[in-house]
């Protein structure tokens, strides 16, 4: 449970703040980390701190390459998506926007692909339905995208098909239904 303490939320588990959880994730920690140095903290305590931060911090107001930038590494047919550099508040919502749907990975690396490979496939869900991106986080992913591989939201049957999109729908029909 987070609660506020004096000026800061903490996590109710051995009183950590969660401004230093994340900023200890920001900095290359992994959970095992995290675990060793806050050895009250649970795994349900660091996401918990992960989704509370990503919902509570706003993305800063600076160019996209500031914030997000991607590139591609691959050729034109077979794209490889390499992030080249990544903000600490967008690094955390990645993160928690996959654990959402993706509960049982607990690498932070893994976690924020998806979290890149969920905000594509919910951009191409909102474009396909004639909506507008309303969600910062997705905002900024489909700057990124453009800027590296424009086909990526040009094409979506091709990048629905190598994103795995029956997969992410299935995904997202579980987690409703549990809700």
């Amino acid at each position: 449970m987070i609660e506020k303490r004096h000026r800061s939320f903490v996590v109710s588990n051995g009183l950590v703040p969660v401004d230093t959880i994340c900023n200890k994730i920001g900095q290359g920690r992994t959970i095992h980390m995290l675990k060793d140095i806050f050895p009250k903290l649970t795994h349900a305590d660091i996401f918990e701190a992960i989704h509370f931060y990503a919902e509570h911090t706003s993305i800063p107001k600076m160019e996209t390459h500031k914030l997000l930038e991607v590139s591609n590494t691959g050729t034109d047919e077979n794209v490889i998506i390499e992030v080249t550099n990544l903000h600490q508040i967008v690094y955390i919502k990645l993160l928690s926007v996959a654990y959402s749907l993706y509960p049982e990975i607990d690498d932070f690396a893994q976690l924020m692909n998806q979290g890149l490979r969920v905000c594509t496939l919910e951009n191409i869900r909102c474009f396909e339905s004639n909506k507008l991106l309303d969600n910062e986080l997705n905002i900024l992913v489909n700057e990124a995208m453009q800027v590296a591989v424009p086909d990526i939201v040009n094409d979506f049957a091709s990048t629905k098909n190598d994103l795995d999109y029956s997969e992410y729908l299935e995904r997202i029909d579980n987690n409703e239904t549990k809700v």
